[in-house]
């Protein structure tokens, strides 16, 4: 009896600290920190300490990204001189900048999306704002816009700052918004960038950062289908990556953060753990299409109709839902709708919406479409006549009616008498 009470126990402490994690299983081997999430559908197909406040590190970056390309849009040639201020204040990562080297924001932007530089992340602050703080307070408020309610920024780049705080799930959220900007995307998924020669300096050939995404240093970790988007280290956040991916249609992000560092070049293990995890949910996950728009679901009755007395319902589109690979969806998704009204009357025009399906897996709701009418049906003249006497004819409308029969006939009896009189 012990021994079962044990395993019931242990049992349950294993779901209560085991990782969010639906499919197939995953081994996050160098972190404890990581977070994939579908944006499309907004579904979380892993997660492990999500909440947890750490350092964000060089993940920061993603936001100074965002704020500068939201504020040059369309203007991305505008010409910016690299001067003292941003040259003081760069430190770790950087491109190598020249005071008084004339750039262009896109430059910049690649200089921050692919090379990782923090002089290229200063130029931009400091472009748009006269000071870093004041740069600072826009990264913060656009994070809290984002739902991003545990992050804190201290400045543009990621260096270390014990003011500084975020989560991966915070990461998540900033990373499915970077990834919805083409021109984020754009940035940060080249490979390689050579730079055209400055004022100061020749050609500059820019290698990404991110390996998944670059085969330029190591090809191993290499994904054909990474779109991104951020990845650096630092003293107290460790090596950290963000990867969008999109593939078969499928859009997909991978937040590994605090994750082991190795002493040898060639092995990152950040990047170990984001493309196993980038891997296994392609393979565990995909789009299904649950109900075709060419179903009929029900039928509906249809009063005063020339033709018919039902008409069929079927769903305005076909549903798709992201859900394991293993799903069966005739077996496993539960299908239950409502309708708006109990029965029609014609004339019912084509695609007249009428009700809602709604799909489910294991209890949660994974579609939802609204249920048209599959034909239109034109109203039959004397159905419609037929009903107008019969309804008259019945209730308060027959006691109306025949009470003015009534005073018809007695007024047509008056006036006849009173006609004869006068002929008399």
């Amino acid at each position: 009896m012990k021994r079962v009470v044990c395993l019931a126990l242990s049992f349950l402490f294993v779901l209560l600290i085991c990782p969010v994690c639906r499919g197939a299983e995953l081994k996050v081997e160098n972190t404890e920190y990581a977070f994939i999430y579908n944006p499309v559908f907004d579904e979380v197909l892993y997660e492990s300490k999500a909440d947890k406040v750490i350092y964000p590190a060089s993940t920061v970056k993603m936001m100074t990204g965002i704020i500068a390309i939201e504020y040059y849009a369309g203007r991305y040639d505008t010409e910016i001189t690299f001067n003292a201020e941003m040259l003081s204040l760069t430190g770790g990562t950087k491109i190598s900048y020249k005071e008084g080297e004339v750039l262009t924001v896109e430059e910049l932007l690649y200089g921050l999306l692919v090379g990782n530089g923090n002089d290229a992340a200063y130029a931009l602050a400091l472009s748009v704002c006269p000071t870093v703080d004041e740069f600072v307070t826009l990264m913060n408020e656009k994070a809290k816009s984002l739902g991003a309610e545990h992050t804190v920024y201290a400045n543009p780049t990621g260096v270390d700052d014990n003011k500084a705080q975020t989560t991966v799930r915070d990461v998540a959220k900033i990373a499915a918004y970077a990834s919805s900007m083409k021109e984020f995307i754009k940035y940060s998924s080249c490979e390689r960038y050579d730079m055209e020669p400055t004022n100061m300096v020749g050609i500059r050939t820019i290698a990404n950062k991110n390996w998944l995404v670059s085969r330029s240093y190591v090809e191993k970790y290499y994904l054909s289908y990474a779109t991104g988007l951020n990845a650096g280290s630092t003293v107290k956040g460790g090596e950290c990556c963000v990867v969008s991916g999109t593939k078969d249609g499928v859009s997909i992000i991978a937040v590994v953060m605090y994750a082991s560092t190795s002493s040898s070049p060639t092995v990152n293990y950040a990047f170990e753990d984001a493309k196993r995890m980038m891997q296994w949910a392609y393979s565990a996950y995909g789009y299904e299409r649950i109900l075709s728009g060419s179903e009929i679901v029900c039928e509906i009755p249809v009063d005063l109709s020339a033709s018919y007395d039902y008409v069929a319902l079927l769903p305005a589109d076909d549903v798709y839902a992201f859900l394991p690979s293993e799903v069966d969806v005739t077996a496993d998704i539960e299908r239950r709708y409502t309708l708006d009204e109990e029965r029609l009357t014609a004339p019912v025009a084509e695609g007249t919406r009428v009700g809602t399906m709604t799909l489910y897996y294991d209890g949660e709701a994974v579609g939802e479409v609204p249920l048209v009418t599959k034909n239109a049906l034109s109203r039959s003249t004397t159905l419609t006549v037929w009903t107008w006497v019969k309804d008259t004819l019945s209730g308060v409308g027959a006691i109306v009616l025949i009470a003015a029969i009534i005073i018809l006939v007695a007024c047509v009896i008056f006036a006849n008498a009173y006609m004869r009189g006068r002929k008399r």
